[in-house]
């Protein structure tokens, strides 16, 4: 069975009807996405993802970060540490990358905009659950179903989450950019 016939029977087999934390993200996931797609501009987009980026690294590279974060707050799971990190160093860099790097006036918002902030703020949210999901304990995300294994978790998703956002910038940023000067 391939990845893509793997994920449709994952999606058939979802229980959609009972409340359970892999219905949350899966909720979680849309509803931030369509939210931010709209009240997000360009600069604080492009900031976000650079400081999600950033923080990732940072996290992988240096992990006397995390030891030190471990001390600051009585933190002892390695995964609880690295996600405390991650956070802290996530929220730092946007504060100082949104004041300082991604400065833009504000962003014309025309109807060819919206499809493509929709389409790029489900793969930034999806990247975002995507790092928080991996840095939880193994025994945390054991109690996650096969879908939210499939989609977030597993190390091909990760590197497919890390891939999707600047990947949609490049190939279609051009094309919206191009329309717009029309």
């Amino acid at each position: 069975m391939g990845q893509l016939e793997h994920l449709k029977y994952l999606v058939q087999t979802f229980n959609w009807h009972s409340a359970s934390w892999d219905l949350f993200i899966i909720l979680f996931w849309l509803v931030a996405s369509t939210m931010y797609a709209f009240a997000a501009g360009r600069g604080r987009i492009l900031s976000i993802l650079v400081s999600i980026y950033m923080a990732k690294l940072l996290v992988i590279e240096a992990p006397f970060l995390s030891t030190a974060v471990s001390k600051q707050f009585n933190i002892t799971v390695l995964s609880l540490q690295q996600l405390a990190t991650f956070a802290a160093l996530f929220i730092i860099l946007f504060i100082f990358l949104a004041r300082y790097a991604f400065k833009t006036a504000a962003d014309g918002r025309q109807l060819i905009s919206i499809p493509f902030s929709l389409a790029f703020a489900v793969l930034q949210i999806g990247l975002l659950i995507n790092i928080v999901l991996t840095m939880l304990p193994p025994n945390v995300q054991g109690n996650f179903s096969e879908l939210i294994h499939f989609v977030f978790i597993q190390n091909s998703a990760s590197f497919v989450w890390l891939i999707l956002p600047v990947a949609f910038i490049v190939l279609l940023g051009k094309f919206i950019s191009e329309l717009h000067e029309m």
